[in-house]
């Protein structure tokens, strides 16, 4: 049972949000970032040690933290693994043979440097998220700005999965589903982490975590709480102060995640519906974040870039547009529809679910 009527668990609790939207802004707000070094512009923008592509990345894992979460409590282990399976693989799968068929066989014609072995060695590693879609495809990106990746936002989605096993085999235990704290504990001990990491200047695989775990377990631990956070102008005024002084310091890589994540569930709560309405039912952002990054290749093979990053983000968002409406009409929600399990009742915390689990068991 939620304990206040305005916490976050208690509107949440009634679907009545605007996540899909917050989550298309983001995933736009990646073609922007990408937009600078694609278009061969320079880095994209940054302000205290947070890069405008790390927030938009990071708002997707808090929001998937506090939604996965939820998720895994309301479901067991097997329906939990076929949902999140059926959301995430589709839709990449087909973005993979997409990137490497058509978007980078068409460059093939054009450019040169195309074979299908390298074609299928990209779909082969990718597929099984061995590598990150950070490849080219034989040389069809030679001499591009960016000419390293055709797909370098795929590079994400291997920390999204691990996310998401990490949640569906730790409430497995007990102790973890009873004890609402071990959400705050573990979010802290990666705080703690990405502080180190990024003090010590260590690149690769562990930063990578260090930058998007944190944002997780700010979701996930938001959710643990969901009966008790308030939902209201004065703790999001208090977040946004939090998150100002965070950057001034330079430390947004570090200690941004949970000013961010309630900053991003508070809005999702008090855009006005009628925006709400606009993606409450049809999820375009995965289908955004999956191809915007070959269109952007592919404009400035095109020539494109020449207009400045001004036209070339603009002709990125119309390029993406009607893919990521494809993607999920064609793919995304006919997977999600192949299953749909009988959910348990939804609990706004990790004890209201223990409990009331338990006296269900016992009855």
């Amino acid at each position: 049972m939620v304990a206040h009527a305005n916490a976050i668990g208690n509107r949440m609790g009634s679907g009545d949000n605007a996540l899909n939207l917050i989550r298309l802004v983001l995933a736009v707000l990646v073609i922007v970032s990408h937009a600078f070094p694609v278009g061969g512009y320079g880095p994209d923008p940054a302000i205290g040690g947070l890069g405008l592509g790390s927030f938009a990345v990071g708002g997707f894992f808090a929001i998937s933290g506090y939604l996965i979460t939820q998720s895994r409590f309301r479901s067991d282990l097997k329906s939990y693994s076929i949902r999140r399976a059926l959301r995430i693989l589709p839709g990449y799968w087909a973005c993979l043979f997409f990137t490497a068929v058509i978007a980078s066989g068409l460059a093939g014609l054009v450019r040169g440097g195309w074979s299908a072995i390298e074609a299928a060695k990209f779909i082969g590693w990718n597929a099984v998220m061995v590598k990150a879609g950070g490849s080219d495809i034989g040389s069809t990106l030679a001499g591009l700005p960016y000419s390293g990746a055709w797909n370098g936002s795929l590079w994400t989605l291997r920390f999204e999965v691990l996310c998401y096993i990490v949640v569906g085999v730790a409430l497995l235990v007990s102790f973890v589903r009873q004890q609402r704290a071990v959400f705050p504990a573990a979010f802290a001990g990666a705080t703690a982490g990405s502080l180190a990491v990024h003090a010590a200047d260590i690149g690769g695989i562990p930063a990578d975590l260090a930058l998007l775990v944190p944002f997780f377990l700010a979701g996930a631990t938001i959710h643990a709480y969901a009966d008790k956070i308030p939902c209201n102008n004065a703790m999001a005024f208090a977040a946004c102060g939090a998150l100002l002084v965070v950057l001034a310091v330079g430390q947004g890589k570090s200690l941004s995640a949970l000013p961010v994540a309630y900053l991003l569930l508070w809005l999702g709560l008090v855009i006005p519906k009628p925006l709400a309405a606009l993606c409450k039912t049809d999820d375009f952002s995965y289908g955004t974040y999956l191809y915007a990054f070959p269109m952007q290749q592919w404009l400035v093979i095109g020539g494109a870039a020449q207009f400045g990053p001004t036209a070339f983000i603009v002709f990125s968002i119309l390029a993406t547009a009607p893919f990521a409406v494809l993607s999920w009409f064609l793919v995304e929600r006919p997977a999600n529809n192949l299953f749909r399990p009988r959910r348990r009742p939804l609990y706004a915390t990790a004890a209201a679910s223990n409990n009331a689990l338990s006296s269900n068991t016992a009855g």
